[in-house]
Formats: structure tokens, C-alpha cells, sequence
């Protein structure tokens, strides 16, 4: 259908030149654009290819074309093929298609962006190819900006939300420039010896970022930006290292001589948005992959199958690990792969998509992935992976270890810092808590006060009784004594629930909410796994599901082993974290005395809000005889359980519970196991 709708396009693309590009996999992108009936001022453009700092269309640079067609293999190459489309020229008409999708995928509709460019847009189309493949084109009477059409298409497959931004704002010139910046039509091209583009007084980039092929580069001539020079994934391939070329000197620099963070750095990162958890399946029962070497190529073999073909940079799509999700684990095999960078990729790629992976010893040149990721290779059997409690534990710590080292939001913080350019702090988070009993302010704060990888403040609402009660203010003492900032807010008792969180609200000053309750645990990685997938998901509302409750009248802990990582309606209420402008948008929350939690997520996704769960492993729900907001019988909480424990028994992320603040360590039982 691909190839039928772009013969069309081009019988009635006029006189103007037609440029047609492919990004991704050699036989699903370039097949739909074979054997065409081309003109001889037409072109024919691979994205992965075409190197930064060029235009495709030599010459006139306000040349335009009467067609651009651009057919990805997956989302993954085309957010790729985004940051190329700068150089690509305006036009009247343009076709965007997608082989492949996943299953979580939206359909790609675009959406104006809103600055009056598409007034007068004539024609949009949508429509389904095949099972999972997508093609959308827009008509405008005149030639539009090729690249904001194209990054409105990618943005249509995520939902309305863009997420955060990359930061500092970057320059690419070089072949493999779009791998280190996916999905930026800010990224402007630029020579190579500069100097980067002025647009009125200000130059378009903040840091530039050479990719070379092992060649000398010219010296850069812009003392304004700074600049960083990195080489191509395949100039370490492993026929480099045999021939003696350049590839020998960066194996040794960056994969065995370098500091960590110089290894992490020399290593293109992972496009996040893309190459995710999202889509996870609890399938220890599945069989055994292998990525291994078959034919020549890198490959995901299961039997003799192969399900994954890993292109030479090392680049995993998220179709790939969709085709992967059934699988109990997969095998490193470290004896093959195009070379060190490419096999890193590759790996930790995998591992920020959640596929459980189990490794023999990791080799000296692949700890480019990083200490952390590296361990936790060789730290699980495939044994363990039997286990569905297991399995999941061990691909959150995976996913963890692979997004914190690999993604590229975080990677391009590190790379500023480098630069010497500052960087936007992370966003804060307030956690906003609301406690009608003092005796569980202790237990509560010691839960906030041992989060880690966030900044963080704490609203505290007193509901019905004062900050000088003995039980509250030994706890707010040592709490006070972290260091993490603290404002308490006393409400009278009478005051209806859902109208004391606002107030909580109003004085929080965090970039970020995050809902807290009194009698619940949390794991010291709860506020940064919500802040990973509020990143890569772009949901307006991130959770965590009620997979681990405790329920104390019986001293029963069971696990409901819930679908994750997955957009959903519902999520634990006590785990929301969304943006300030989000709840204002949704009006705040309700005054009412119970169900606050659920009705804001009716808002959220009434005002066409996305909803989003990650994983559960880290947050134990308890449920006592009464006094909740949420009201279920217990048989509710024991239905469909996955296994069942008697006493306090959570998973291991949650790494036990920490004494409450304000107590003496004695008084503190735990009871529970």
C-alpha cells in the first residue's frame, strides 16, 4: 500500500522536484520506495546516512519540492529521522509512513503546532497499513516546513504531551549526528568547523557535537560554543581493531583506560521516548533468546529463529522489543556483535526496554555500559527468571541501571556539564501528605526521607489536630533535621478532605506533585522510578498499580502482579505524581470527603490526559479494618492474587521499611514479620 499511495504522489507532485527517504531497517523502509517511476531531478535519501550539517538539496537553500515522503521501518527511526528532516526542503506535499508499530502505539495524528502555520491545510489522511504499519499525508496549497510536519506525526503516536525537553540546546554535524540527539528539530546542522548559525543576535545551539569516521577534524573556529567531538559506532567494529586502524586507540581509551564517565559518554545514547518499559509482559514461562551472532549479523535468536536484527550501530527498536515481550529472558552472548560501541548499545538498549537479560562475565570492552548496568548483568540465573516476582524484580533494577546511564535526557546533561555549558536543574517535587492521625506522621516521613535520585520538599497537612502534639512534633523534629525542606499546614477538623489538599497544594513551591499517604511503604526509588516514566511515557499523570497490599487485620500480604507500563484509567492514589499545571487544569482536587484520588484521574482523563503505571514493586498498599478514603471489602484485595505470604512481606526493591521518625528505634516493631 506503502509504494501504491507514493506512486500516486509522484504522478501529481507537479513539476517540482520529489525527495523521498527511508530510515531504519533495510528491507522494511526501502522496499516500499523500489522501482518507482523517478524523474531525474528527483532524489532518493537514507536518513540514517545523510550526515548533519548538509542539506539534501544542494545550492538554493529555499529550493522547495513538490513531495517529501519519508517511510520509517518503526516510531524509533523515525524520531531518528526527525532531527535529519531540518535538512530536508519545504513542501506541498508530505507523506509519512510506518512500517511497524508497536501495540502500545497511538495512531500517529498530528496535531498543529498552534503558531498558525497550517491554516491552510487543505487535506489530512490517515490510514492503517497492514496490521501495525501507519501512512499519513498532509496537502497545503503552498510549501510548508517539511520537519515540524514530520515531528508532528511522531509526536501524534505518543500522545498530546511532548515531555521534557532536551537540555542544553545542540548543533550536529557528522554522520550518526541524529543518533545522539533523536526527535530534536532544534538541532540544527552545522559545518564542521563551524562557526554555528546566528539567528538574530543568539547562535541556534548552546553546544555542538561532531561526529566524525575516525578522520582528522578541522579546528572548530567559534570561541561563542563549545564543542565536543565523538566518532561513529562503527569505527570500533571489530575488523578496525584487527586492521590497526583508528578504532584501536578509542577501544582503549573509552572502553579500558577512560573513567566510567568517560566510557558512558563516548557511547550514542538511548532515545527513551522510543526504547522503554512501556508494553511489559510478566512472561516467565516464555522461552530463552540469545543475542548472538547469526549470519554475520547481531541478531535475537530463539531456537532457530531470528526474531531481532540488530542494525550495525546497535540501535533496538521499539518494535524489536515488542517482539521480544513474550520471551522469559534473554542470553549475552559477548562473542560476536559489529564491534564494542555497537554491542553496548545494543545491550543497554535492551535493558531500558525491560527485557530481563543474563550475562556471563561482562568483557573489559563493553564497560561502556556503565558499573551499575555491567553488575546487574551477571547478578540474576536464569534460574531466577522462572520466578515471575523475580524476573520483574530483576528487569526493574535493569531498566533502572540502563535509563539513568544511557538515557538521552540525562546523557545531554552530562555532556553539557562537560561542555562547561549549565544546564536547567531536574524538577522538584513536592509531596504533598494529609494525615488525620499523629501517631502516623513518624512512619510517614521516614518513608519521604529516605527517597534518593530526587529533590524534594514536604507539605504536610495536619487535619484536625496540631503540629506541637507530642507524636507530630517529635517526627517533624527529626525530619527537620534531613535537611529536606518541610512546611506544615494545619487544617481544621471540620474541613472536607479534598479542600485541605488544595491548601497543601498552594504552598507547595515543587515543580512537581507527588501524593502521599500516612499508612502506606514506599521504597527509597519510588519518587524517581514515577520520575523515569513520567520522561520516557509523556503521560500528564504517572502511578504505580496496587500490586503489593498488606492486609493487617489477617497479616496477609498479597500480590496482585497487575499489568505495568502500560497507559491505564486507574492507579494507586497514593502514588500519583503529575505537574502543577496539570492539576490545575483538571480544576485541583475535588471538595470532597472521600474518592479523591479517583475522581482526579476522571478529570485527567476527561480533559484528555493520559494516565500511566509503572511498576508496582516499590509501593505496599496497607489495608486495616477502617479509616480509609477508599473503601473495599477485604475479599476485593484477595481475588486474583499471584501469590500470597503470611506476614509484611514485600519485594525486595522496596528494601524494608525504615523506622518511623520521632520513635525510638525500640518502638518500632515493624510487626510485621
Amino acid at each position: 500500500m506503502i509504494t501504491t499511495v507514493v506512486r500516486n504522489a509522484l504522478r501529481t507532485r507537479g513539476r517540482e522536484p520529489a525527495v523521498l527517504c527511508h530510515a531504519g531497517a533495510h528491507q522494511a523502509a526501502r522496499a516500499p520506495l523500489a522501482g518507482l517511476p523517478l524523474q531525474s531531478t528527483d532524489l532518493l535519501v537514507d536518513l540514517d546516512a545523510h550526515p548533519m550539517g548538509t542539506p539534501v538539496l544542494e545550492g538554493d537553500p529555499e529550493a522547495e519540492a513538490g513531495l517529501v515522503a519519508v517511510v520509517a521501518a518503526t516510531p524509533t527511526d523515525l524520531n531518528r529521522a526527525v532531527t535529519v528532516s531540518t535538512h530536508l526542503p519545504r513542501a506541498v506535499h508530505v507523506l509519512v509512513a510506518l512500517v511497524a508499530t508497536a501495540d502500545h502505539q497511538e495512531p500517529p495524528i498530528p496535531a498543529s503546532p498552534g503558531m498558525g502555520d497550517w491554516r491552510d491545510l487543505q487535506e489530512m489522511r490517515v490510514r492503517r497499513v497492514g496490521k501495525t504499519g501507519w501512512l499519513c499525508e498532509l496537502f497545503f496549497p503552498n510549501a510548508i516546513d517539511t520537519a515540524q510536519v514530520i515531528d508532528a506525526v511522531m509526536h501524534g503516536t505518543r500522545g498530546r504531551r511532548r515531555g521534557p525537553a532536551i537540555a542544553p540546546l545542540g548543533v550536529l554535524n557528522g554522520p550518526e549526528g541524529a543518533l545522539w540527539r533523536p526527535g530534536d528539530t532544534g538541532s540544527s546542522g552545522v559545518s564542521a568547523a563551524g562557526p554555528v548559525p546566528v539567528r538574530r543576535v543568539t547562535p541556534v545551539g548552546d553546544v555542538a557535537l561532531r561526529v566524525s569516521d575516525g578522520g582528522p577534524m578541522p579546528d572548530w573556529d567559534d570561541p561563542r560554543v563549545p564543542v565536543l567531538d565523538r566518532l561513529a559506532t562503527g569505527v570500533d567494529s571489530w575488523e578496525g581493531v584487527v586492521s590497526g586502524g583508528p578504532a584501536r586507540a578509542r577501544v582503549v581509551n573509552a572502553a579500558e583506560d577512560g573513567s566510567e564517565a568517560d566510557r558512558l559518554h563516548a557511547v550514542a545514547p538511548i532515545d527513551e521516548l522510543t526504547v522503554n518499559p512501556a508494553g511489559f509482559t510478566k512472561s516467565e514461562k516464555g522461552p530463552w533468546g540469545d543475542l548472538t551472532v547469526h549470519g554475520g549479523r547481531a541478531v535475537v535468536r530463539v531456537g532457530e529463529k531470528d526474531l531481532v536484527t540488530v542494525p550495525e550501530d546497535g540501535t533496538v527498536t521499539d518494535v524489536d522489543l515488542s517482539r521480544l515481550r513474550h520471551l522469559r529472558g534473554v542470553r549475552v552472548d559477548w562473542s560476536g556483535h559489529a564491534g564494542p560501541t555497537s554491542a553496548v548499545r545494543a545491550v543497554a538498549s535492551l535493558a531500558a526496554g525491560g527485557v530481563p537479560l543474563v550475562s556471563g562475565p561482562v568483557p573489559t570492552w563493553a564497560r561502556g555500559l556503565g558499573q551499575d548496568l555491567a553488575g546487574l548483568l551477571t547478578a540474576a540465573s536464569e534460574k531466577d527468571l522462572g520466578d515471575k516476582l523475580l524476573r520483574e524484580e530483576h528487569s526493574v533494577r535493569l531498566r533502572r541501571a540502563a535509563l539513568r546511564a544511557h538515557g538521552l535526557r540525562l546523557r545531554w546533561r552530562g555532556l553539557g556539564a562537560r561542555a562547561g555549558v549549565p544546564v536547567p536543574p531536574p524538577p522538584t517535587v513536592s509531596v504533598i501528605l494529609c494525615t488525620r492521625r499523629p501517631e502516623m506522621v513518624g512512619f510517614a516521613l521516614a518513608q519521604i526521607a529516605r527517597q534518593r535520585g530526587v529533590t524534594v520538599e514536604v507539605v504536610l497537612g495536619l487535619h484536625g489536630f496540631p503540629a506541637d502534639r507530642p507524636e507530630a512534633a517529635a517526627a517533624i523534629a527529626d525530619f527537620e533535621a534531613t535537611g529536606i525542606p518541610l512546611t506544615v499546614h494545619e487544617a481544621d477538623a471540620d474541613q472536607v478532605f479534598g479542600s485541605v489538599l488544595n491548601d497543601i497544594v498552594a504552598r507547595a513551591s515543587g515543580d512537581l506533585l507527588a501524593k502521599w499517604d500516612d499508612d502506606d511503604w514506599y521504597g527509597p526509588d519510588h519518587l524517581a522510578d514515577l520520575l523515569l516514566a513520567r520522561t520516557y511515557s509523556g503521560a500528564e499523570l504517572v502511578g504505580a498499580g496496587q500490586d503489593f497490599i498488606y492486609l493487617q487485620e489477617v497479616d496477609l500480604t498479597v500480590w496482585r502482579s497487575r499489568i505495568s507500563e502500560t497507559v491505564t484509567k486507574f492507579i494507586a492514589g497514593g502514588t500519583i505524581l503529575t505537574d502543577r499545571v496539570v492539576l490545575e487544569e483538571t480544576g485541583g482536587f475535588r471538595p470532597l470527603p472521600r474518592a479523591i484520588d479517583t475522581q482526579l484521574l476522571i478529570a485527567v482523563a476527561r480533559g484528555g490526559g493520559r494516565i500511566y503505571r509503572t511498576h508496582g514493586l516499590g509501593y505496599v498498599l496497607r489495608r486495616t479494618g477502617g479509616g480509609h478514603t477508599w473503601s473495599e471489602d477485604m475479599g476485593y484485595f484477595l481475588r486474583n492474587y499471584a501469590q500470597q505470604w503470611f506476614g509484611w512481606c514485600p519485594s525486595a526493591l522496596l528494601e524494608g521499611a525504615p523506622a518511623p521518625l520521632g520513635q525510638p528505634v525500640t518502638e518500632y516493631t515493624g510487626g510485621l514479620r
